[in-house]
């Protein structure tokens, strides 16, 4: 049967006043220690904070990202049918274009001649002052149609086989990048 210690109960009471050094240098130690694991979990958790921090940075901005090529792609798939209403109407690039990759030297003139011809005819639409071509393109302004140089060597491709017709020779190779100038043109003022 379980008896009560009195005499280890007033022992200890007594001796409290002998061992109060010993009791405060325990306290000391005990509250050194909590101090330092509360600054060690406290910078523990800084740290992995600091971590979640740079990681939730990162992630939004990938997503933003993310978004903004998203919505990039959205919109160029809205103006995307805008385009090919556009490319459908001017048929008659396609039939240039058709001609120019021919293999015949007659057909490669005949598309160089009807780009001429549309060139002028959108220079006109567009307001562009002038009897001729020449003269359009002189009126130009290249801060306003900066291929404006190209247009006037693709001319001077056209010119030269309009005046010196088959005593012009005509490669393959002028033929395309003539063209090829007449499509840059076309393409600055969204005409094709």
């Amino acid at each position: 049967m379980y008896s009560p210690d009195f005499y280890g109960f007033f022992q200890s009471v007594f001796s409290f006043g002998q061992s109060v050094p010993g009791a405060v240098s325990d306290l000391y130690l005990t509250l050194t220690h909590i101090a330092i694991a509360v600054v060690v979990v406290g910078l523990s958790a800084a740290f992995i904070l600091l971590i979640l921090i740079v990681y939730v940075s990162i992630r939004m901005e990938q997503f933003e990202h993310h978004g903004f090529h998203h919505l990039e792609m959205m919109q160029h798939a809205h103006h995307e049918p805008e385009h090919i209403q556009e490319k459908q109407k001017n048929p008659r690039w396609d039939g240039i274009v058709l001609l120019a990759h021919s293999t015949s030297e007659s057909d490669w003139r005949r598309a160089i001649l009807d780009a001429d011809i549309m060139l002028s005819q959108m220079l006109s639409e567009k307001g562009y002052p002038g009897n001729t071509l020449g003269d359009q393109l002189k009126m130009a302004n290249p801060l306003q149609f900066t291929t404006v140089d190209i247009a006037w060597e693709a001319h001077r491709m056209r010119n030269a086989l309009a005046h010196l017709g088959e005593a012009f020779p005509l490669s393959e190779r002028d033929a395309h990048a003539t063209i090829e100038q007449y499509r840059r043109v076309f393409e600055e003022f969204d005409y094709i």
